[in-house]
């Protein structure tokens, strides 16, 4: 019997072992708090109704802005927010987290249009929009520069061409609407994942 009890002490050393080494491992540092910018902002949702983003907290939320009629940068980005928003819920957080899309094209972006064009990514997502006073404020606080582009003939308004030179920034906000990390428009999907439930 004693090769047993031997037995039994070094599976207990081997696994108190496994413990140690563990907790001596250095975790990953904790995501820093961004005190310049960010805030609550109030706007109206895809459905026409007046939404404010403090409505979100307690949820682990990203958010984007960007305008529908991007060609590129726009839908490419918001495709892969919603696939890191598809994994975290595959993971069991989908009542925990929450995705948030702000258009700077509120002349076009109509709570309709976007309710159409967040239905071909998922129509889950927040979709905002609101009077160009309001997208502004909303920009300013996230640190969000867009500038549209000017027509062949040098003139902005209704005869542009409709497209914006714009920051593209992916913002992860935790459950007190504070944000904690931005992301270049192609940021590692499973490091935003990662990241996500880190605050969760």
């Amino acid at each position: 019997m004693h090769w047993v009890r031997n037995g039994a002490i070094a599976l207990a050393v081997a696994l108190v072992g496994a413990v140690i080494w563990i907790g001596l491992q250095p975790q990953a540092p904790e995501l820093p708090i961004n005190t310049r910018l960010g805030g609550a902002v109030t706007l109206t949702d895809q459905h026409g109704e007046s939404f404010n983003t403090a409505a979100l907290e307690g949820k682990v939320t990203f958010l984007f802005f960007g305008y529908t009629h991007c060609p590129d940068i726009c839908p490419a980005t918001l495709a892969r927010v919603t696939q890191v928003w598809k994994n975290l819920r595959k993971a069991g957080h989908g009542d925990d987290t929450a995705v948030v899309f702000i258009t700077f094209d509120p002349a076009r972006d109509t709570p309709e249009h976007i309710r159409k064009y967040l239905e071909f990514f998922d129509p889950n997502i927040v979709g905002l929009t609101g009077s160009a006073e309001q997208i502004q404020d909303a920009a300013e606080k996230y640190g969000v520069v867009f500038i549209q582009e000017e027509d062949e003939t040098g003139v902005e308004g209704e005869e542009s061409k409709g497209l914006f030179t714009h920051s593209d920034f992916i913002y992860l906000l935790d459950q007190q609407g504070r944000i904690r990390k931005l992301y270049p428009s192609n940021g590692d999907i499973q490091e935003m994942v990662d990241d996500a439930t880190s605050l969760l």
